[in-house]
């Protein structure tokens, strides 16, 4: 599967399935302009999946995405979640830094053909 299909995909099921309680989404926007984005949704009872982080490449390094991530995390906390996981490629370094500074570990990384390309994919770990 192409990236945008997956996005489409993932946001569908979102949209037609998601708790409220324990699960949200946001997009960040100027004028009418997306910036970005950032959701919180249910891995299990204990454990949060942080999934499409996504910034344009104009609202990179200006603080947005410390905002989503920070944003998502405290609503993972007051969901009662104990832990976050979610997965990446290595080649996304300033999404890689981010999640360290943040406190996630990285707990596994292996070689994939994903998305037409050669990429090393990472999961990422955080205790809540």
């Amino acid at each position: 599967m192409t990236f945008g299909p997956l996005v489409a995909d993932i946001l569908q099921k979102f949209c037609e399935s998601h708790d409220p309680a324990c699960e949200q989404g946001w997009i960040a926007h100027r004028g009418g302009d997306r910036l970005g984005s950032i959701f919180c949704m249910r891995q299990t009872a204990q454990t949060a999946k942080l999934r499409l982080f996504l910034l344009t490449p104009e609202a990179r390094g200006q603080g947005l995405g410390k905002l989503l991530l920070r944003q998502c995390m405290d609503f993972a906390r007051g969901s009662g979640y104990r832990d976050m996981q979610l997965w990446t490629h290595e080649s996304h370094q300033a999404a890689c830094a981010l999640y360290a500074a943040f406190g996630w570990q990285l707990v596994a990384s292996k070689p994939v053909h994903s998305f037409g390309q050669d990429l090393i994919e990472q999961s990422w770990e955080l205790v809540l």
